[in-house]
């Protein structure tokens, strides 16, 4: 099992403090209760769902997948460190799209500074050329199951680095916290997650639900009240080799609380994308 290097802080999505079993019941009912505000309104909560660091195939990901069922997932795969038989189980898998992780998921970064493969640390050219690299091995491995979309490792990239990923055939951009711009340069449609599921903080299993609702709810608040982007779609963010029992047990309902209302959905991974 691999964590790919992360510690505490490294998501920039911020958590809450643990809660009673009573606050937890609250908090879904709470999340229904907002639902139906976006309903009364004629207006859809969409979702979407982000999950890290695929190199292999393994039981992990079988459970994620098996967890998700026809619910449309991304699956941010490393090109550097891919396997071929990746490829033989996503093909099985209809419902999840790839896109790019990285390069090989490496710290750059000068010892002290917070990780990061995509910092301005190293010439920009050589950035541009391991992300055109790992592109055209995600092409040939998974055809056009493999948008071209870029998850930076961390969760971080050199603002340098942005406005030249469309000449390399990247047109979408996936990191951490509510967007400021859709479409940040020509080309280039920014998605991003805002409900990280795992305590990097503390024990480095699941948030809990009390935090991981508020979470959700924070967001969709947000959105509903313009004070972010209204139409970026809530992200959910797992990472699947590191994801416990709790966690699954709390997207399972997460999952079918979102499906059952009528006000809420989660968006195909190729529309979220799509040309602006």
């Amino acid at each position: 099992m691999h964590d790919h290097g992360y510690t505490p802080g490294m998501t920039g999505l911020g958590t809450h403090p643990s809660m009673t079993a009573a606050a937890v019941d609250s908090g879904w009912a709470a999340l229904k209760a907002e639902l139906d505000l976006w309903q009364g309104a004629g207006r859809t909560a969409s979702f979407w769902w982000r999950d890290d660091d695929a190199a292999a195939a393994t039981p992990a990901l079988d459970r994620l997948l098996a967890l998700a069922e026809d619910t449309p997932i991304a699956t941010a795969v490393i090109p550097g460190e891919v396997e071929s038989a990746l490829a033989d189980r996503l093909a099985r898998a209809p419902n999840a799209t790839v896109l790019q992780h990285g390069w090989r998921h490496a710290n750059h970064a000068p010892a002290g500074e917070r990780k990061s493969e995509l910092g301005a640390h190293r010439p920009l050219s050589q950035r541009l050329d391991e992300l055109r690299l790992g592109r055209e091995r995600l092409r040939a491995l998974f055809g056009p199951h493999a948008l071209g979309v870029l998850v930076p490792p961390w969760n971080r990239i050199g603002p340098d680095l942005v406005p030249r990923l469309p000449e390399i055939g990247i047109t979408g951009l996936s990191i951490a916290g509510p967007r400021r711009e859709a479409t940040p340069v020509a080309g280039l449609r920014v998605v991003n997650v805002h409900v990280d599921l795992v305590d990097w903080h503390g024990s480095r299993g699941f948030v809990g639900e009390a935090t991981a609702l508020a979470l959700v709810l924070r967001h969709l608040r947000s959105r509903f009240l313009s004070a972010v982007d209204a139409d970026e779609p809530t992200g959910i963010l797992t990472h699947h080799l590191i994801q416990d029992t709790t966690t699954e047990r709390f997207l399972r309902r997460l999952v079918a609380t979102v499906r059952r209302h009528r006000a809420a959905s989660f968006v195909p991974i190729p529309q979220l994308f799509a040309a602006l």
